[in-house]
């Protein structure tokens, strides 16, 4: 949700999404100042548990991620696990697969979902909506994978690959695992 907020008093607010400003180095711990404030019951809302789908850090947090859309069903999520795992990379997705159930609220990258900056962002099967690319405007590098040349995603990939998914990620896969190996320690 993106909301404009005005502030006609001494007390204001400021929102800024996760992923959106670049890390900076922690302050040397010290004791934080101390404040009590009592609050009344309020209204007949009595919280009995609390629970996340998600941890939603994760991507946030993530040097590499794996963006998928609805051009991969969620039987198949299993096959790109190499891909996940040779990258150390986590797995995102689009607002149409978070709706569809396929993937937690909290794996949802976007302007409804989060603002990722990672190295990496390798987009497959994504239709590369505006959307979708706001959460990504901060990552190092866009790999896309599409078998659409025409495919909107491509106008903000640094690099494409113009293919089915199942044909491109093994490959992928295994060159950067090729790679790796042949790198020195």
């Amino acid at each position: 949700m993106l909301a404009a907020i005005g502030c006609r008093s001494e007390i204001q607010m400021a929102t800024v999404r996760p992923g959106v400003l670049p890390c900076r180095a922690p302050r040397p711990a010290t004791d934080p100042p101390t404040r009590t404030h009592l609050v009344g019951a309020r209204g007949r809302v009595e919280v009995r548990a609390h629970t996340r789908e998600d941890d939603i850090d994760v991507l946030t947090h993530a040097t590499a991620v794996v963006g998928v859309g609805k051009g991969i069903a969620p039987d198949r999520y299993a096959d790109l696990d190499p891909l996940l795992a040779v990258l150390g990379a986590e797995l995102g997705a689009t607002r149409k697969v978070t709706d569809a159930g396929w993937l937690p609220h909290a794996r949802q990258i976007g302007i409804t979902g989060l603002t990722i900056a990672p190295r990496l962002h390798v987009a497959i099967g994504t239709s590369g909506k505006y959307n979708h690319l706001v959460g990504v405007r901060g990552a190092g590098t866009v790999l896309a994978i599409n078998p659409d040349p025409a495919a909107p995603v491509f106008g903000a990939a640094d690099i494409g690959i113009v293919a089915s998914w199942e044909d491109a990620v093994p490959l992928l896969t295994a060159g950067i695992a090729a790679a790796l190996a042949a790198a020195p320690a």
